[in-house]
C-alpha cells in the first residue's frame, strides 16, 4: 500500500473500522428493533421516535461515505486502491444502502392524518430502513475474516442475532394484522382483552405467543380464532420447527467445533496412553508421555512449530521468527554479534524443541552435534554418572559449542529440571553457515572472549558442553 493510497482508504481491519462496525451494528440492531414496533404498536410518528430514526440516519450517512473508502479483499487480496474500492461498493451494496437510508418518510412528515388502515405513511415508508440488516451480515462476514475473531463464537452471535429479529418482527406482525382489520370480535387481540391495553402490555402477549409458537410448547391460552390467523399460526409453526432444528443443530455443531482441535489432540494422547499400557509400559513414564502432551497443549496448543509455517515464503517466515524468538535474540550474544544477514541465516536454520523436566538433552561421553539455545526453563549440569551437579542454565543461554567445535566428547550431562523451549542449531548447517559466511568466525571469536562467569567456572572444573 502506498503512502497515497493510505492517506485515501481505510484498512478494513483497523481498530477504527473495528469501533465504527460494532457502533453500526448496535445502530441496525436498533433500528431494526425499534422502525417495526413504531408501525405495530404506535401507528402514528412520534417527535421522538422520528428524532432517533434519523439521528440513526445521520450516522449510516457516514456509513456509507466511510464505505466508498474502505479497503476490501478479492480473491484473498486486498485491494487498497481508493477507485476500486468505490467502484467494489458502487457494484455491490451502494443501492441497497442507499434505499435504506434516504428519508422517503420525511416527505409526508408535516402531515400527521396521512395514512393507510389507521397507521401513518410515514411508519409504512419507514420500514424500508430494515434493508440495513443486510449490512449487519456484512459486517458480521467482515470480521470472521479477522485473525482476532473466533468464526465459532461469531456464528453463535450471528444466529442469534437473527433469530431474536426474526421473532420481533413476527411479534409486531402477529399485532399489526388484526390492528389493520379493526380488531374484529374473534381476533385474539380482543379475545384476550389488550385492544386497549398499553403498549408494552400488548407487544409482551405478542412475543409470548410467537415464542412459545416457534418453540412448539403451545399453552393454549392464546390460540387463532379466524382464517388468517390459523393461517398465520401455520407458518409460524412450520417456520418454528425448522428453525428450532436449525438453531439447536448449529449450536450442538459448533459447540463440538469450538473445541474439535483439542478433542482431537487429547483423542491421540488417549491413544498413546492406551498403547504404553497394552506394552506395559511402567505407568510414571506413562504418566511423563501424558504430562509432556499436556504441556504442548498448554503452551502451543498442539501444534509442532518447525512445521507449522513451512508452507510459508522465507521471508514471511523470517520475520515471525524474529518476534517468536526476540527475548532469545535480546539474551544470547551470539545473536548481538552477528550483522542482520547473518542473524537472519542463523534464525532459519534454528529448530525448535520441548523438553520435559527429567529428561536428558545433552549427554556425557558423547561428540557434540548441535549447539543448543535456551529460550526458556532451567536445566541442571551433572557429572557423568549423575551424582554431581556442576551448576545451572536458564532461558537466555546456550550450550553445547564447545564440543561441537573442537569436536571433543561431553564431559557432563544436560538434564532439564522444568520444561524447556530449546532452539537447536546442528552440526550441518552450523558448518554451512560458518563456510558460507567467513563472519561467522569472527563472531565465534567475539563470543568466546565474553564468556560468562558461569562458563567460565565450567570450564575450570574441566567440564565440556
Amino acid at each position: 500500500m502506498t503512502d497515497q493510497d493510505r492517506m485515501r482508504t481505510i484498512d478494513e481491519n483497523s481498530t477504527f473500522r473495528l469501533i465504527w462496525d460494532i457502533f453500526i451494528s448496535l445502530l441496525i440492531i436498533a433500528s431494526c428493533f425499534l422502525i417495526p414496533l413504531q408501525l405495530s404498536f404506535r401507528h402514528v410518528a412520534v417527535p421522538l421516535g422520528s428524532g432517533l430514526v434519523y439521528l440513526i440516519d445521520l450516522f449510516f450517512g457516514l456509513d456509507i461515505i466511510l464505505n466508498f473508502f474502505t479497503t476490501f479483499r478479492r480473491r484473498g487480496e486486498k485491494i487498497t486502491a481508493a477507485d476500486q474500492t468505490a467502484r467494489h461498493y458502487l457494484k455491490t451494496l451502494f443501492c441497497v444502502d442507499l434505499a435504506a437510508n434516504l428519508p422517503f418518510d420525511a416527505i409526508f412528515l408535516g402531515d400527521a392524518g396521512l395514512g393507510m388502515a389507521g397507521v401513518s405513511v410515514v411508519l409504512v415508508l419507514r420500514q424500508l430502513r430494515l434493508l440495513r440488516v443486510i449490512r449487519l451480515f456484512i459486517i458480521f462476514r467482515r470480521w470472521q475474516s479477522l485473525s482476532w475473531t473466533s468464526a465459532g463464537h461469531l456464528r453463535i452471535a450471528k444466529l442469534f442475532t437473527a433469530f431474536f429479529l426474526l421473532i420481533h418482527w413476527i411479534a409486531c406482525a402477529w399485532f399489526l394484522v388484526p390492528y389493520l382489520e379493526g380488531f374484529p370480535e374473534n381476533c385474539w387481540v380482543v379475545q384476550q382483552g389488550i385492544e386497549h391495553a398499553r403498549p408494552a402490555t400488548q407487544y409482551i402477549r405478542a412475543l409470548y405467543w410467537v415464542i412459545q409458537t416457534m418453540a412448539t410448547v403451545g399453552y393454549g391460552d392464546i390460540t387463532p380464532h379466524r382464517d388468517f390467523e390459523y393461517v398465520f399460526s401455520i407458518l409460524i409453526m412450520l417456520l418454528g420447527a425448522s428453525t428450532y432444528a436449525f438453531i439447536i443443530g448449529n449450536i450442538a455443531s459448533l459447540a463440538s467445533n469450538l473445541d474439535a482441535s483439542r478433542a482431537a489432540f487429547f483423542g491421540r494422547i488417549e491413544a498413546i496412553s492406551h498403547y504404553l499400557h497394552a506394552r506395559q509400559v511402567p505407568a510414571h513414564l506413562n504418566e511423563q508421555v501424558r504430562n509432556y502432551y499436556e504441556y504442548l497443549w498448554a503452551h502451543h496448543r498442539g501444534v509442532k512449530e518447525e512445521a507449522l509455517f513451512e508452507d510459508l515464503p522465507p521471508s514471511f517466515r523470517l520475520n515471525l521468527l524474529l518476534y517468536l524468538t526476540r527475548d532469545l535474540l535480546e539474551k544470547v550474544p551470539l545473536f548481538r554479534y552477528c550483522s542482520p544477514v547473518l542473524r537472519n541465516i542463523l534464525l532459519m536454520a534454528l529448530k525448535p524443541q520441548t523438553y520435559a523436566p527429567g529428561v536428558l538433552i545433552a549427554r556425557a561421553g558423547e561428540i557434540g552435534k548441535e549447539i543448543f539455545f535456551l529460550s526458556h526453563g532451567q536445566v541442571a549440569i551433572l557429572s557423568e554418572d549423575g551424582d554431581e551437579t556442576f551448576g545451572t542454565l536458564e532461558g537466555g543461554e546456550y550450550f553445547g559449542d564447545l564440543s561441537l567445535i573442537l569436536k571433543e566428547k561431553r564431559t557432563a550431562s544436560v538434564k532439564a529440571l522444568t520444561y524447556c523451549e530449546v532452539f537447536v542449531l546442528t552440526k550441518k548447517e552450523f558448518n554451512h553457515i560458518k563456510s558460507e559466511y567467513p563472519e561467522f568466525r569472527e563472531v565465534l571469536k567475539k563470543v568466546s572472549a565474553e564468556k560468562t562467569e558461569k562458563v567460565v567456572n565450567l570450564l575450570l572444573k574441566g567440564v565440556t558442553l
